[in-house]
């Protein structure tokens, strides 16, 4: 009974946020990958909102099939209680009339097993898809390697030719996802100097680290208040998504 009343609940919140996308038509930034979403999704969200852009983005963990829906639609989870997801239902129905909806959305997907990424993507239609990194996290619920990177090449063939696919060069496999899609191409990382996106150097100071990046020929530094190679990163692909909009 349990998973009855889960799928129906899920289906309930597709039809309701496909509604919602339909008549507020935002702007999508997907992030997608094994690692490293949530600060990407942190820096583009805060980028966007320096900006004066009106921004959504998951909280917590909200991009799976579930999650997704309550994100897009700034709705809190009932989790496990019936409960309180009486009233959550009621108000998802609500959504569809929400007035000053962001005009951007910014959302992770999140995949662990295989058909993940085509539910995903038959709710959103992303405008700009970031594809951080692929690692063997989750691998052990695909039939190998290769069929988890499956679900990034299905979301490269899902984009238009006038949508955009931000890809980390520096691992082979999303690489070539390049060869699946109509989508322009941006490639971003640390030893690819001829990269769209480049991470010129990283230096860690007493306050976190100064950070010097290249993009389409103009060098820039960056101090970031925190430490780590992901946090550069994530300020560079958030620059890179800065002049996609």
């Amino acid at each position: 009974m349990k998973k009855i009343l889960k799928i129906c609940l899920q289906y309930y919140l597709k039809i309701i946020t496909k509604a919602v996308l339909q008549i507020h038509n935002p702007t999508v930034i997907a992030v997608a990958g094994s690692v490293n979403k949530s600060f990407v999704r942190d820096e583009v969200k805060g980028m966007l909102f320096r900006k004066g852009k009106t921004v959504r983005a998951n909280p917590k963990n909200f991009n799976t099939e579930i999650g997704l829906p309550l994100a897009i639609l700034g709705l809190e989870s009932g989790y496990n209680s019936y409960r309180r997801w009486l009233p959550i239902i009621g108000q998802a129905l609500k959504a569809i009339f929400q007035k000053n909806f962001p005009e951007y959305l910014v959302l992770e997907l999140g995949i662990s097993q295989k058909g993940d990424m085509r539910y995903l993507l038959s709710i959103v239609q992303p405008k700009i898809v970031i594809v951080t990194e692929i690692t063997q996290r989750y691998v052990e619920f695909f039939a190998g390697m290769e069929r988890l990177v499956g679900e990034y090449v299905y979301l490269a063939k899902k984009l238009k030719k006038n949508d955009t696919l931000i890809l980390n060069h520096e691992n082979k496999k999303i690489k070539s996802l390049k060869k699946h899609t109509r989508a322009k191409i941006l490639f971003f990382g640390e030893n690819c100097p001829d990269c769209d996106g480049h991470l010129v150097s990283i230096k860690e100071i007493p306050e976190g680290m100064k950070v010097i990046m290249r993009y389409h020929g103009r060098e820039e530094e960056r101090e970031i208040k925190r430490f780590g190679k992901h946090h550069a990163q994530s300020v560079l692909i958030a620059r890179m998504v800065e002049d996609l909009i």
